[in-house]
C-alpha cells in the first residue's frame, strides 16, 4: 500500500533534517551544469563516490567543456578513467561525448527524453542530469533509493524492485517538490551512511528511532545492528 500524504511529509521532514547535519560534500554538487553532472554520473556507475573525486577533478581540469571532451584523444580519456575500472565505461563516455556534441554543441539539453537517447545515458543518469542541473522533479531510482524507500515504507526490495510499478510510484510521490535536488542528495547520503545494504545502522536511524521504519519494526530485537 502506498503511504498517505501525511506519512510522506513526515518522511521528507525527517530525511531532510538528518541531511542538514550529515550531507556529504563532493565537487559535482557544486557548479551543477548538465555536462559536469553527466561526467560525474557516468563515472559513478557501480563505483564508490570517494574513488571518483580525484579522477573527476583531473578530467574536468583537462576537459572543462563538452567540446573539449569530444575533441580529446580517446587513449588519453581511457588512461584517465583506468583507475575506476569497468573498461566498457570509458568507451561509453567517449561515445557519449562525440554524439552529444554533434547533436547539441556545448549545451546539453535539460530534456530527459533527449538525454536518454544519447549513448551511455540510461534512465537514472538522464534523471540525475535534469534533477541536479535543472532542479526538475524527475525521480532517481537505483538500488540505493529502492533500499531506503522499500525499508521505510515496507515495499519489496528483492529482484528488479526498481522496475516494479509500486516502487516507481513511491519514488515519484516521495520527491520533495520544493527542492528535488536536495532531496535526492539526501536519500543517497542516507543510503551511504545509515541505511547500508548489508549492515544498516538501525540504532542511529531517525526513522527507526521514531518507529517509522517497517524494516526495523519487523526485525527481531536480538538481530538489530
Amino acid at each position: 500500500m502506498q503511504p498517505d500524504k501525511a506519512s510522506i511529509l513526515t518522511y521528507q521532514k525527517i530525511l531532510l533534517n538528518w541531511w542538514s547535519n550529515n550531507a556529504r560534500d563532493y565537487p559535482w554538487r557544486h557548479d551543477c551544469t548538465p555536462y559536469r553532472i553527466a561526467v560525474a554520473e557516468l563515472m559513478l556507475r557501480r563505483t564508490q563516490a570517494d574513488q571518483v573525486v580525484n579522477v573527476y577533478n583531473r578530467f574536468l581540469a583537462m576537459y572543462p567543456t563538452l567540446e573539449d571532451a569530444a575533441d580529446a584523444d580517446d587513449t588519453t580519456i581511457k588512461q584517465i578513467l583506468y583507475s575506476l575500472g569497468l573498461s566498457w565505461r570509458a568507451q561509453n563516455m567517449i561515445d557519449f561525448f562525440h554524439e552529444a556534441f554533434t547533436r547539441f554543441g556545448n549545451d546539453l539539453p535539460l530534456d530527459y527524453k533527449k538525454l536518454c537517447s544519447l549513448p551511455g545515458i540510461g534512465d537514472y543518469v538522464g534523471a540525475a542530469i535534469v534533477c541536479f542541473a535543472g532542479k526538475q522533479i524527475e525521480p532517481l531510482i537505483d538500488t540505493n533509493v529502492v533500499r531506503v524507500l522499500g525499508r521505510i515504507f515496507g515495499l519489496r526490495t528483492d529482484g528488479e524492485a526498481r522496475r516494479r510499478m509500486e516502487m516507481r510510484k513511491l519514488a515519484s510521490t516521495t520527491v520533495f517538490l520544493s527542492s528535488p535536488d536536495s532531496y535526492h542528495f539526501a536519500i543517497l547520503d542516507f543510503a551511504a551512511r545509515v541505511c547500508l545494504s548489508r549492515h544498516p545502522q538501525c540504532k542511529i536511524c531517525p526513522f527507526s528511532n521514531e518507529g517509522l521504519c517497517e524494516y526495523f519494526s519487523n526485525l527481531n530485537e536480538a538481530s538489530i545492528p
